[in-house]
């Protein structure tokens, strides 16, 4: 026969939540995975005033806005309506060629004396990849930098 102390039917949880407590702060400190995240600074036009922000005065030079846009066949670059844009066709291996844009956009802003922002547009279909190498082709050239206010768009272009 059982005895009182044996029969009574209740379970000392104590122990058991001791060690998951234990086990749990332990994979805590000790099981963290390091996950390595690249950090893209993205520039992203404000809509509208802070209610106190004072007006502005007009800059003295036109400010010219820059657009990159990656089509299937390589990059095109345009710049507001005065500028004649410029094509970069692919390389003979099918590949984007990021080392022409850059040049390019090397080329545009000592001439045009241009600003620090671009506008990058992808059609959809465009893979993850490819933006982030023409990302990384035109934030910098060496040491300076090129462009690093990049705001991203999508457009659905024609034929391209």
């Amino acid at each position: 026969m059982l005895g009182e102390e044996e029969g009574s039917g209740e379970l000392n949880l104590t122990p058991y939540l001791d060690i998951i407590t234990t086990l749990v702060i332990f994979m805590i400190f000790t099981f963290q995975v390091v996950i390595e995240f690249r950090l893209i600074d993205v520039f992203v036009p404000a809509f509208g005033k802070k209610p106190d922000q004072a007006e502005t005065p007009p800059p003295d030079k036109p400010v010219v806005q820059v657009f990159l846009v990656i089509v299937k066949d390589g990059y095109r670059i345009t710049a507001d309506n005065f500028i004649a844009p410029s094509e970069i066709p692919k390389k003979g291996d099918g590949s984007h060629d990021t080392e022409k844009l850059r040049e390019t956009l090397v080329t545009w802003k000592d001439k045009l004396d241009l600003g620090e922002s671009i506008i990058l547009i992808a059609q959809d279909d465009t893979e993850y990849d490819l933006v982030i190498r023409t990302m990384d082709a035109i934030r910098m050239d060496g040491k300076k930098y090129l462009f690093p206010d990049v705001a991203l768009g999508a457009a659905t272009l024609g034929a391209n």
